[in-house]
């Protein structure tokens, strides 16, 4: 229970927040996966990523991602995304579960947290011999996707260190808010609808958020970044789902924060109105 919205919100972050620093962990699974699929598979270079290594991880709803960049021709030339997973599902043995839901990864089980999803991929390099970016399967529509996860995760560096420790608390937030959707978009696209959100007071956690939800409204059907559209994977009928749950929660949002503006004190009613957007985590007033 809360008596303010500032407290009700940290609350909630407390609540939903995976404290700690877990890249050490995610080294030894790393290590685990490899020495499994031994030299079955080519692998030329291998790194944790996603949500735990960039501190945007949700407590009990993280798995940790590792990208195995495969040689490319003796494994993804001229091969369908879903023949590659299913190739590494077979080189990962026995105890490999079955290929991630986003049809990108081959998901294993692990007795203790956090299970892991194994991500194919093959590296393409710049005509100075950099790496300028990685493709990864989907196997949902039979298409390789350019992705840059290292590029991104110093991204989010670079915005929470200029933007304060509060812009990963309301991505976190938003991310809670977003698994409980009957449409859920990808982590990626909600931590990029975050990087382009400016002239944020990251501050004021409830006009933040609410800034996020109005900057997602106009970025689930077209997001351009890093040369790619970032929410292809969303059918028409899936955005515009998106984009109605979106609307919602941010008219809710902008009330919310309006009962606690300026002279306004009705903590009680925003409280309320938070916790509609946000669900049981976060706590009633009292």
């Amino acid at each position: 229970m809360a008596w303010t919205v500032a407290y009700a919100f940290d609350q909630f972050y407390s609540n939903i927040n995976l404290p700690g620093d877990h890249r050490t962990l995610a080294n030894t699974r790393k290590d685990w996966i490899l020495r499994r699929i031994g030299s079955s598979l080519d692998v030329l270079d291998s790194f944790p990523m996603g949500s735990i290594p960039r501190f945007t991880a949700l407590k009990g709803h993280a798995d940790l991602d590792i990208m195995l960049v495969l040689n490319y021709g003796k494994h993804i030339k001229d091969k369908k995304p879903s023949s590659v997973l299913l190739n590494l599902k077979s080189a990962l043995g026995s105890g490999a579960g079955s290929v991630r839901r986003n049809g990108q990864a081959v998901t294993m089980k692990f007795i203790s947290w956090p299970d892991v999803d194994v991500v194919p991929a093959a590296r393409y390099r710049k005509d100075n011999g950099k790496i300028s970016h990685y493709e990864i399967p989907d196997m949902n529509r039979e298409e390789w996707i350019e992705t840059k996860p290292n590029l991104h995760s110093r991204q989010m560096l670079d915005a929470s260190s200029a933007r304060g420790p509060n812009f990963r608390r309301v991505v976190k937030m938003v991310k809670d808010w977003n698994r409980r959707q009957d449409v859920s978009i990808q982590s990626y696209h909600v931590e990029v609808i975050a990087l382009k959100m400016q002239g944020v007071d990251w501050d004021d956690t409830g006009y933040a958020v609410y800034q996020w939800f109005q900057q997602a409204e106009t970025s689930l059907q077209w997001l351009w970044h890093e040369g790619k559209d970032v929410s292809e994977y969303l059918s028409l009928e899936r955005a515009l789902k998106a984009k109605s749950q979106v609307a919602d929660a941010k008219n809710k949002s902008l009330s919310a924060w309006y009962q606690t503006y300026g002279e306004r004190d009705n903590h009680r009613e925003a409280i309320r109105i938070w916790r509609s957007v946000f669900g049981n985590n976060f706590p009633t007033y009292g």
